[in-house]
């Protein structure tokens, strides 16, 4: 709802690097907002408790009362990235011209 993305790909999906995403998020992009609705996959790694052993208990349960997380029950990775994907090309595409000459 911001109007732009950003998209961090990480050599690993382990639980503290869930964390350092979500502090990013968080801390840096949404410093200022008070909840941030953050719809994702169902990876096992991402869970309030990745928090916790990423920071130190103040930390992961202010960042945790921040984030609200509903559940997907298909939510893949794939489907996430398909929709990543999807709209990243509306957004570099707009206004471009498909057409094409044969």
């Amino acid at each position: 709802m911001a109007g732009c993305r950003r998209v961090h790909a990480r050599p690993r999906r382990t639980r503290v690097d869930w964390a350092a995403e979500v502090d990013q998020l968080l801390s840096i992009d949404y410093p200022d907002a008070t909840k941030i609705i953050l719809v994702m996959d169902n990876l096992n790694t991402h869970t309030l408790g990745s928090l916790c052993e990423a920071f130190e208990p103040a930390k992961a349960r202010a960042l945790a009362q921040r984030l609200e997380i509903p559940h997907t029950q298909h939510g893949s990775w794939l489907n996430i990235a398909e929709i990543e994907l999807s709209a990243l090309t509306r957004q570099c595409l707009a206004g471009a011209s498909t057409t094409s000459t044969s």
